[in-house]
């Protein structure tokens, strides 16, 4: 438990109420439960690497419910800032930066998010006063996120691809290096029902890829985001208290040349009795170190499966930080409305790629 306590402490954080929907409306995906402390048993690594081709919930992880609920305390009081004050730290997504805060832009853009980037020199950047009062206990919450979350799971993946080195991706993620890795708070306004569902289709987020390496995604318990399941169609994922869902990203499928595949995923209307308010996230995107290139690594597995050498159709060597920062800016154009598609080449020759 945190024991960080500011002067003025925000007001405690109610999650809403669970759906009551019946499951034929809400499906749910069957997703794995893998529990990260096994791993300092013996053979807990092992064991644990035969999950990890499937979708992963990520148990026991190491924070109690009172410090995620505060830190959803305080996405709910940065969303309630006035307007001009939120805009006062706002990020230039057009040129691929997403630290400080994003406003929702139009029907088709209903998200806010206010991304905190990891506390290193290079992002030493203002916030709004409510962030400074509680700056050490987010930072204290961020590094754990990386610490106890992030490392072992990637020595877990290093572990499945065969690595002599448990640590290669691990030294490709050192949180001191300069690198986009960021804490997101984040808020959905929902459309009227009518104009959702004729105009979007109930699809918030359309379905995709995230660009890092891990995305961390707290308990939410709205129903609305969406995985695409090898088979095809779209299951809600279940919230969990006690579980982190995690999400693999751009940079660990480019990692390995394709073998384990960035999560598909979009986020959609909720069921009617969820419907009437914003839906809140709690996220943490972990993101290589931004000189690391974007290729597969010399992996045993990936040369008997004749996979070690696919870049995903580079045309030349891109690194993390380029990846990251095309996107951002690709999908800048499309919020928008300077482009009406979100296909085209984000860059060195690799195409958006659609989902829905």
């Amino acid at each position: 438990m945190s024991s960080f306590r500011a002067a003025e402490s925000p007001a405690p954080y109610e999650y809403p109420q669970e759906t009551r929907e019946k499951c034929v409306k809400v499906q749910y995906a069957n997703l794995e439960a893998l529990d990260i402390s096994k791993m300092e048993q013996p053979e807990g690594t092992a064991a644990l690497a035969k999950q990890v081709l499937s979708f992963i919930n990520t148990n026991g992880h190491g924070f109690s419910d009172e410090e995620i609920r505060r830190q959803y305390a305080l996405c709910r009081d940065v969303f309630e800032l006035p307007l001009e004050e939120r805009r006062r730290f706002a990020c230039d997504t057009a040129k691929g930066d997403f630290r400080g805060y994003k406003e929702r832009a139009n029907d088709r853009d209903i998200v806010e998010m206010y991304n905190i980037p990891k506390f290193t020199p290079e992002h030493s950047r203002p916030h709004p006063q409510l962030i400074l009062d509680q700056l050490d206990e987010i930072k204290d919450f961020s590094l754990r996120i990386h610490n106890n979350l992030l490392l072992p799971l990637l020595r877990l993946f290093a572990y499945v691809l065969e690595l002599d080195d448990e640590d290669f991706f691990v030294q490709r993620h050192r949180y001191e290096a300069e690198g986009l890795e960021y804490l997101r708070y984040m808020k959905y306004h929902p459309r009227p029902a009518a104009t959702d569902a004729a105009e979007f289709g109930n699809v918030w987020t359309p379905g995709h890829s995230d660009y890092n390496t891990l995305t961390f995604l707290f308990h939410q318990p709205v129903a609305s985001l969406q995985v695409q399941t090898p088979e095809g169609p779209w299951r809600y994922v279940r919230s969990r208290p006690d579980a982190v869902v995690v999400n693999i990203a751009d940079a660990l499928e480019f990692f390995s040349g394709g073998y384990l595949k960035s999560t598909i995923h979009r986020v959609v209307r909720p069921p009617p009795d969820q419907a009437d308010r914003p839906r809140l996230s709690l996220i943490y995107f972990a993101r290589p170190e931004a000189k690391v290139t974007l290729k597969p690594v010399a992996s045993p597995l990936l040369r008997r499966l004749g996979m070690h050498d696919q870049t995903e159709g580079f045309t030349h060597e891109v690194t993390a930080e380029e990846w990251a920062r095309a996107r951002i800016a690709k999908d800048h154009k499309f919020r928008v409305g300077e482009v009406k598609s979100r296909e085209g080449e984000i860059i060195a020759g690799v195409s958006q790629k659609l989902y829905d």
